[in-house]
């Protein structure tokens, strides 16, 4: 078993953290620079009839560099199934760290160690600002949306960008335009 493996690779304590029932992972955070799509060097990696400024994981290359204080704040996936129901009660402490006796609540796991990562995409500013939530005052904040973009344009690559024609080679063109149909489309709220 792969997990086993690993516990004994990486030992119990760091295991623990993990590949425990709450799988914490760190952010990269993507800026949102654009590539000038009439550059000779640019390329074009959607497949034919879709439209790559539809997708923010092909819009968007710029990334901050892995160790970055704007990736403080690493993203969890949890196996509810391996926590009990009491643990599941009440209020999040926070989002990061949803469920508190599993979730590890200080730093994220180590970029180059991690088994999951996240791609977090600070997108356009009209999709950045459009949330009415808790951070509404930092979101309708163009001055912080450009300094944390300013974070964000420290490398580039195209690591993610491939999936999309792998996701059509998989599932076929017909049921891929279905599966991703509004994709790119942005709900303005009122």
């Amino acid at each position: 078993d792969v997990l086993r493996r690993e516990v004994r690779v990486l030992g119990e304590e760091y295991a623990d953290e993990t590949i425990g029932p709450c799988l914490c992972m760190p952010r990269l955070l993507y800026g949102s620079r654009e590539e000038d799509r009439d550059d000779p060097g640019w390329k074009r990696l959607a497949p034919e009839g879709f439209d790559e400024l539809d997708f923010v994981t092909l819009r968007y290359r710029w990334h901050s560099l892995p160790d970055n204080r704007v990736n403080k704040y690493q993203k969890a996936i949890i196996d509810v199934s391996r926590i009990s129901e009491k643990n599941l009660r009440g209020e999040a402490v926070s989002i990061h760290s949803p469920v508190r006796y599993w979730c590890r609540d200080k730093q994220p796991p180590r970029y180059a160690t991690s088994f999951f990562r996240v791609n977090h995409y600070l997108d356009s500013f009209e999709a950045y600002s459009y949330r009415n939530d808790a951070r509404a005052d930092k979101r309708n904040c163009k001055k912080c949306y450009d300094e944390k973009g300013t974070e964000a344009i420290k490398k580039m690559d195209d690591d993610i960008r491939p999936w999309l024609k792998a996701f059509v080679d998989s599932v076929g063109e017909e049921k891929a335009r279905a599966l991703l149909e509004g994709a790119g489309d942005f709900v303005h709220l009122s």
